[in-house]
């Protein structure tokens, strides 16, 4: 399921050369994964699986800049899913013309908190994020 947050650009998120710093994508991209998952997420959060989620990886591509006083769109999705990691889909879009500032791929694993290791996927989880079966 595709999710959509928009963001106001301000600002503080120019740098000295008056565009959006690259590390103020991510914290986007972040808001972004946190808004899907207060929607799409288990309802009753990750505390009561057992399991945090952590960032793994992240590979993104910026495409064009961004600048205060505009509006982005976050989408965000699952892109793909293993038995031990979720990998989400964002791209961050101009929201007046639709055009592509930046697109990343983001590895996600569900941490168990008695051992400190990557969880298993299991049936629990998955039904509590419908979102990792696919229909």
């Amino acid at each position: 399921m595709k999710h959509t947050t928009a963001i106001k650009v301000r600002g503080y998120h120019e740098d000295r050369f008056g565009h959006v710093n690259n590390a103020r994508y991510l914290e986007f991209l972040e808001e972004g994964r946190w808004d899907y998952l207060d929607v799409h997420g288990p309802a009753s959060g990750f505390p009561s699986l057992g399991v945090f989620p952590v960032v793994a990886s992240l590979c993104i591509s910026y495409r064009r800049p961004s600048h205060a006083g505009e509006t982005v769109d976050v989408t965000t999705e699952v892109g793909s899913v293993s038995s031990r990691k979720v990998v989400m889909h964002q791209e961050i879009h101009q929201a007046r013309s639709g055009e592509l500032c930046c697109e990343a791929d983001i590895t996600i694993v569900l941490v168990d908190t008695e051992t400190g290791r990557p969880a298993v996927l299991n049936d629990e989880i998955k039904r509590a994020w419908p979102d990792l079966t696919p229909e």
